[in-house]
């Protein structure tokens, strides 16, 4: 039983550290090894970070079977893993990814992808009556054009491709008035990690956040004649706080799995997006030096 105690107490420590790996158990290539696509990824040569419990993880271990795996509960812990050459590649969804490449030059996307992922809002179970009404607002926000505009601001980055951060969407984050005289008030859980859906705003002299969920619940919470209070939290403390009604909601990129909806509630989803690779722009090749892949 002690033995026990002290293997959950070692995890639970790692997880708050925001990273639990298990990459290092086979030696290391004696030089990078590169890839083309994410298909070249699946070899035991590639160390692989995974997001805890996130829908890429499933499609990550589904699909490249071959390769180590590492498993990261912070996106940033997961970055720093990937500049310290401790993985070679960070699975996730495509949105963020493609936003750290194009403002990051020492990463790069690979072709290609393993799966597509459904993001919704999370609601708690004691909240449920709010499922209508959220869901309501999606297809409202949808028919009228509104995600569009979202969309094109915060994940096409207005066409255009950015070259420093500190000059990125700074001042795009539009004025949506709060309810006058609110007739409830929303714990909301968020994730400040997650460019470009929600971070901190480059260059603020406060700690406000800006992004696609926060524009987002922003409209939500006039939608709903609400205000609310923000927990920025991990995900496996978010995933808790929600279904034990800590949290009423979570506005945080939250993937759809089954394993998540067997304790919350999910609304209809408001963004679909591809899983993809993350590497260091100098493990990107257009020939990889191997056969990968092997039987």
């Amino acid at each position: 039983m002690k033995k026990l105690f002290t293997i959950a107490s070692f995890i639970g420590c790692a997880l708050l550290a925001g990273i639990m790996t298990s990459c290092d158990d086979m030696p290391y290539p004696k030089k990078e090894p590169k890839a083309s696509c994410i298909e070249d990824l699946n070899h035991p040569d590639f160390r692989l970070g995974l997001a805890l419990g996130a829908r890429s993880m499933y499609a990550g271990e589904k699909r490249m079977p071959h390769a180590r795996m590492g498993y990261f509960n912070s996106h940033y812990a997961a970055y720093d893993a990937l500049n310290r050459k401790k993985i070679d590649a960070y699975i996730f969804d495509s949105h963020t990814l493609e936003y750290m490449a194009a403002t990051n030059p020492e990463y790069a996307v690979l072709p290609g992808s393993i799966g597509t992922v459904d993001i919704a809002i999370g609601v708690s179970p004691k909240q449920q009556s709010l499922l209508g009404l959220i869901n309501a607002f999606i297809d409202e926000y949808r028919a009228t054009g509104i995600y569009d505009e979202m969309y094109k601001r915060w994940i096409q980055m207005d066409g255009g491709t950015p070259t420093n951060s500190s000059d990125l969407v700074v001042q795009r984050m539009p004025e949506i008035e709060a309810p006058a005289a609110p007739e409830r008030k929303l714990v909301v859980g968020v994730c400040s990690q997650l460019e470009p859906m929600c971070y901190r705003k480059p260059g603020a002299e406060t700690d406000e956040l800006i992004g696609f969920d926060m524009e987002l619940l922003k409209r939500l919470a006039l939608h709903l004649n609400a205000s609310y209070e923000l927990r920025d939290l991990d995900y496996v403390t978010m995933m808790h706080e929600l279904a034990a009604g800590n949290l009423d909601i979570v506005v945080a990129g939250l993937n759809r799995t089954a394993v998540r909806e067997a304790d919350i509630r999910f609304s209809k989803n408001y963004m679909t997006a591809r899983i993809v690779a993350l590497v260091r722009a100098s493990t990107k090749s257009d020939k990889p030096e191997y056969v990968t892949n092997p039987r």
